[in-house]
């Protein structure tokens, strides 16, 4: 075996191989293959709308979620958390809440895509507040972003950090995120606001705040 600064080579039976030549290849070949499924599926990607319902129904196929997913534009983030409930609720919230069967609206950041996150897009899901206790059917998209019990319909959308608002996204995008979760391909992006999100917690301690831990006491 031969190793130098610029490329890993391997002598077999009076041939060299060039990893880096073969490494470049892979590449080359995984985004030719993004870019063609792309392209099949171009009736799904266009952002047209801010909020995408994710029906809790199963899937196999990219394809196939694509087609469940539905682009609801009259779907509202209530602006207060009065007006989340269902009693206090502004009108075009209660239109979510009663399309939906929620009795309340909550929602969370998808973990990775946080106020902690390195770039531009905040993703973030909603869905009904008590939904452990309220709703019945197992939601695997929402799941795989989650990364937790997921019931019931619930809506996704993404905050742009840099205008300040929900920006148009597409089913295809929204389709793409799901199956990269599901394999992994977050991994990094996880860990790196995980690691933000202790560097604020030192700071605050440093600061004299008063930190409280949340996990539940060992039996």
């Amino acid at each position: 075996v031969g190793q130098s600064s610029a490329s890993c080579i391997l002598l077999l039976g009076g041939a060299m191989t060039n990893y880096n030549k073969w490494d470049k290849f892979a590449a080359d070949v995984a985004s030719d293959t993004d870019e063609e499924e792309e392209r099949e599926l171009k009736d799904f990607t266009q952002k047209r709308c801010r909020y995408i319902h994710i029906p809790p129904k199963e899937f196999v196929r990219k394809e196939q979620l694509c087609a469940l997913l539905e682009e609801d534009e009259s779907f509202r983030a209530p602006s207060s958390a009065s007006a989340a409930c269902a009693a206090e609720g502004e009108e075009e919230v209660q239109d979510g809440l009663n399309k939906y069967g929620w009795s309340a609206v909550g929602s969370q950041f998808i973990p990775g895509y946080g106020a902690g996150a390195s770039g531009d897009d905040l993703w973030r899901i909603f869905f009904d507040d008590n939904f452990l206790s309220a709703q019945k059917a197992p939601n695997p998209g929402a799941r795989a972003l989650l990364g937790t019990t997921s019931l019931g319909s619930m809506v996704v959308a993404c905050f742009d950090r840099s205008a300040g608002q929900d920006r148009p996204i597409s089913c295809y995008e929204v389709a793409d995120l799901i199956f990269k979760r599901q394999q992994g391909s977050d991994g990094e992006k996880i860990a790196y606001e995980a690691e933000k999100g202790k560097e604020q917690m030192a700071m605050f301690e440093k600061l004299g705040a008063q930190t409280v831990n949340l996990q539940p006491p060992e039996q």
